[in-house]
């Protein structure tokens, strides 16, 4: 069994720290590094708006409570459920391509929100990115209008930016971006906070930072990178971008399975569930550049952050962050070890044996 996992864990990553790539042989530019058009103006009608709504999710003892409204009289939810928008924090969280609000990666995270005291909201907007994904990109401008309009509603109601937060999954880490821009240009305030959850990279590879998640949306802006070549995207898009087993694959949960390009990409939501559920838990290292986060060659530096609501932000940087295999993924301060990464350590034992006979 051991040899099988390794033998997959080979074809879902690169070789790490001993190799580096040539120039020669050229680097990978990820896949759909730019779409002709979707950039170009898009509209949501006052027919369809009915359908982009936002979920507010609440934590009880018998688990979570939703409740939706179109998003253009969401905020009324304030009001109706007596939500206390001055004194605790507000999330957002903004779903991706082909995403809902129910789904359990979803959930599981507002869920960790809620229960920390957030007011927690999800956005639902399935019935505009299911198009084909180009055009569902073209409208993720006008979702993140929207989302923006609500959120300076929440503020006229008592929202203090300070105290607001956006997480985001794939593209709607680019929805997030949008919200957070329409919201400056409305309020003249930045939101405290975007978690940017593998970012979308296909069309948005060489978009400017005025079409794309960018650093200056918010206050903080922390990236976690896991399919970077793939649905996600390679570049610095924050503060802190995070490139978690070097950012390309991630090992699979269930043994013998790899983890490839859809279950990496999504994975991220996993990783950041299980952070906010254990502090201080998920500990990454700095590196020089993203090439040295990729091949996992940032041992030899000293500085650390802890990836969560505790992540430090005076630190600003690319950071390397090793994870387990398996549930719930964290490795402590045995991830600041290189001879604990995940894929080479499995690679070790495959050969362990001075001779192979067959």
């Amino acid at each position: 069994m051991l040899t099988t996992i390794a033998f997959l864990a080979m074809l879902v990553t690169s070789a790490r720290a001993a190799y580096t790539p040539h120039p020669e042989i050229g680097y990978p530019l990820g896949y759909l590094p730019e779409c002709p058009g979707s950039f170009k103006n898009a509209s949501i009608s006052p027919k369809m708006l009915q359908y982009l709504q936002v979920v507010l999710h609440q934590w009880s003892n018998n688990g979570a409570i939703r409740h939706r409204m179109p998003v253009s009289n969401a905020a009324k939810m304030v009001k109706i459920y007596n939500l206390d928008l001055k004194n605790k924090k507000t999330v957002i969280y903004l779903v991706g391509f082909l995403d809902a609000s129910a789904f359990l990666h979803t959930v599981a995270v507002a869920s960790s929100y809620a229960k920390r005291g957030y007011n927690v909201f999800v956005s639902e907007t399935i019935a505009f990115l299911s198009h084909v994904y180009p055009k569902s990109v073209r409208l993720a401008r006008p979702l993140g209008n929207k989302i923006g309009e609500f959120l300076v509603n929440l503020t006229a109601m008592g929202m203090k930016p300070e105290n607001l937060e956006l997480v985001g999954l794939s593209l709607g880490c680019h929805v997030a971006s949008f919200a957070s821009k329409y919201y400056y240009a409305a309020t003249g305030k930045k939101p405290s906070r975007i978690t940017a959850l593998d970012p979308a990279g296909p069309c948005f590879r060489t978009a400017t930072p005025n079409n794309r998640l960018d650093a200056s949306d918010a206050e903080r802006v922390d990236v976690l990178h896991t399919n970077i070549d793939g649905f996600g995207i390679a570049e610095r898009l924050g503060h802190i971008d995070i490139y978690i087993n070097g950012g390309e694959f991630q090992p699979g949960d269930i043994p013998a399975v790899p983890c490839l390009v859809l279950c990496s990409h999504v994975k991220s939501t996993l990783y950041w569930w299980q952070a906010l559920e254990n502090p201080k838990k998920f500990i990454a290292v700095k590196c020089d550049n993203v090439q040295d986060a990729r091949s996992a060659n940032c041992y030899k530096n000293s500085d650390i952050i802890y990836v969560g609501l505790n992540t430090d932000f005076d630190k600003p940087g690319v950071y390397y962050l090793s994870t387990t295999a398996e549930y719930p993924y964290y490795r402590g301060k045995d991830g600041l070890t290189g001879e604990n990464e995940v894929f080479t350590n499995i690679l070790r034992k495959m050969n362990s044996d001075d001779n192979f006979d067959v």
